[in-house]
């Protein structure tokens, strides 16, 4: 599979957002013709702890804005190039995980770095868990010299859709999120959170996770916060490039489900 590049991404987000900004609602779903989605990251001996989370978050994205996205996820090994077709990659854990091999940490380099987009999700619900030591480990290898540090609440992912002042999940281990810069972006996050257990629905299309200490307020937040997850992916390193990303926003504000 060939290598995603920066302008082969901004090519398929960057027109998309024109298209979107200018078509009337009906036609808004011309993007269609190259639709978007995530794959699930899978790491040799990590099970998912949440399996149809990431399709319950896209299909909020698609009910709640412009973008039509595909519901299908994959997963997709660290060390694949089958990476680089997929512009937002997720990993969520709840256990802790051998190293990544030199090849896979080579690769995600490549793939941060070519504009790709990493969330990472603690499922575990415990403060420095096997999970975020295996995380912070193999992430000090793939972007040596760039430190997880808080994400503060001027960054684009709390306003990159809903206008929201923290982050929380299921659980509420840390009201923030964690990044890696390089440079002006920043091309992976963290929640210690679990905010992958808000999204989880079971086989009656019912939440299957409590969440505490809130409830349905807090998981409100954390939909909207997947939602902004998803949209920040797809636009946040080409807002100086896609110039219609703002009034894409916009639009899709006034299209959107939830109140700001």
């Amino acid at each position: 599979m060939s290598r995603l590049t920066r302008r082969a991404l901004l090519a398929r987000i960057g027109v998309a957002a024109a298209g979107l900004a200018s078509l009337p609602a009906a036609d808004a779903l011309a993007l269609g013709e190259a639709p978007v989605g995530a794959a699930r990251l899978a790491i040799p001996g990590l099970k998912d702890p949440r399996p149809g989370a990431l399709k319950a978050v896209l299909m909020e994205v698609g009910e709640n804005s412009s973008v039509d996205p595909l519901l299908e996820v994959p997963h997709v090994a660290p060390e694949s190039q089958d990476l680089f077709a997929w512009p937002f990659v997720a990993l969520i854990g709840d256990a802790g995980f051998d190293p990544l091999s030199e090849d896979a940490v080579a690769n995600l380099r490549l793939y941060l770095r070519e504009g790709g987009f990493l969330f990472i999700d603690d499922a575990t619900g415990v403060r420095d868990s096997a999970f975020d030591a295996s995380v912070r480990r193999d992430l000090a290898r793939i972007l040596p010299g760039s430190e997880l540090t808080r994400i503060g609440r001027e960054h684009a992912i709390y306003r990159s859709f809903f206008l929201m002042r923290g982050a929380v999940g299921r659980i509420a281990v840390r009201p923030y999120l964690e990044g890696l810069w390089v440079g002006d972006i920043t091309p992976v996050l963290y929640s210690s959170n679990d905010l992958s257990g808000a999204w989880l629905k079971g086989a009656d299309g019912r939440y299957a996770l409590e969440v505490i200490p809130g409830g349905e307020a807090q998981r409100k937040e954390a939909r909207k916060l997947g939602i902004n997850l998803v949209l920040f992916g797809l636009t946040s390193n080409y807002k100086r490039d896609a110039v219609h990303v703002r009034e894409l926003l916009k639009r899709m504000r006034r299209q959107g489900g939830y109140e700001q």
